[in-house]
């Protein structure tokens, strides 16, 4: 079990500014309250967060934006932990989702150490990002929202984080970092999410680009995690509403130009989330210079998992002679992934996640 850290020491020195202009890639200096660069690119900073978003926060006046608008409130007066449970309770699914332990399990896995400089891609609430920093030389967290990246800063400070910086951005996938900035990348259970903010284009054109980022940000060698659902996923074959399609059965697991057109017929000219299959997500990211090198089986599903298993069919087989191994998140899933051939796992797994190398 991982435990959040209330003591973190503070980094033997901290890493130089890694800033850079989403558009044009030059580097950004403080000055008074922006970031600016020689060529007059300027982004203002709000509560000391820089705010790079290119399309702006959406629906700024509904009940979700009202709600993290208070939660921030109630987090500075009497603390983060008393301001998820009043706004949203001690028994909600959101107050078990950024608050379990067990969901930063996976972070053992990856190539974490105190000289790691980590980017942390949707840091929402900030459920991992004081156990990274704790671990870490600095993390820099870039947030799409933010009211979020405004409580995630105040968490990891109430919890005294002293070496994470927080930044709003990344709705069009472009990523305000100079190149060869990290050691490792952080994208847990957003990929599918990428683009969804961009209007310009359809979102899988937003998630090449943000494959070919990390590529960019990473050092030669630099490691990515990255998590996602996958598009064959068991639960949507048995036709389960998709919430990447607007609630529409099947969903991504539909031929694309099916999705698609039913999209638009009601109205919508892009899902809000693309999945992909295992192969077809290991074959995008060695387009963009990326090199899996491992690929897990998360048990029962990613959001709380228990077992990370490697996808090879031997370990499959091995880990199935585990008592404790569940392998579905539903009842039946439970009796059904059990009798999928071990080699096929993959195929049908509730989600992808993957230990990416950007080449030397």
């Amino acid at each position: 079990m991982v435990m959040v850290s209330n003591e973190v020491t503070p980094p033997s020195a901290v890493p130089e500014d890694i800033y850079a202009c989403p558009q044009t890639g030059a580097a950004l200096h403080r000055d008074s309250d922006v970031l600016q660069s020689k060529n007059g690119s300027q982004y203002p900073l709000r509560e000391q967060i820089p705010q790079f978003l290119r399309f702006g926060p959406p629906d700024p006046d509904g009940a979700d934006a009202k709600a993290l608008v208070r939660l921030n409130q109630i987090a500075r007066e009497r603390g983060w932990l008393h301001a998820l449970n009043e706004i949203y309770g001690e028994k909600s699914e959101l107050y078990r989702y950024v608050t379990a332990p067990q969901r930063a399990a996976f972070l053992d896995l990856l190539p974490l150490q105190k000289e790691t400089v980590v980017l942390e891609i949707g840091p929402g609430l900030g459920q991992f990002s004081p156990i990274i920093a704790s671990r870490a030389r600095w993390l820099y967290a870039l947030e799409i929202d933010p009211s979020q990246a405004e409580f995630a800063s105040t968490r990891c400070a109430q919890q005294n984080v002293t070496n994470a910086s927080f930044a709003c951005g990344g709705d069009d996938c472009r990523l305000p970092y100079l190149d060869g900035s990290f050691d490792l990348a952080i994208a847990n259970l957003v990929f599918e999410w990428c683009g969804a903010r961009n209007p310009d284009e359809p979102p899988q054109n937003s998630q090449k680009r943000l494959l070919r980022e990390f590529a960019r940000v990473l050092k030669p060698g630099g490691a990515l995690w990255l998590t996602t659902k996958n598009r064959f996923a068991m639960r949507s074959l048995f036709g389960k509403l998709d919430e990447h399609a607007y609630q529409m059965r099947f969903g991504n697991a539909l031929p694309r130009p099916i999705m698609n057109l039913m999209l638009k017929l009601r109205g919508k000219r892009y899902p809000a989330g693309v999945l992909y299959t295992h192969n077809g997500l290991a074959r995008m990211m060695r387009d963009a210079g990326l090199d899996p090198a491992r690929s897990l089986w998360a048990a029962p599903e990613m959001r709380y998992p228990t077992h990370f298993v490697p996808v090879d069919a031997a370990s499959i087989r091995a880990a199935r002679k585990d008592p404790t191994l569940l392998q579905g998140e539903s009842r039946i899933t439970r009796l059904l992934m059990p009798r999928v051939p071990a080699g096929l796992v993959k195929r049908v797994m509730p989600g992808l996640a993957f230990i990416a190398r950007k080449r030397p």
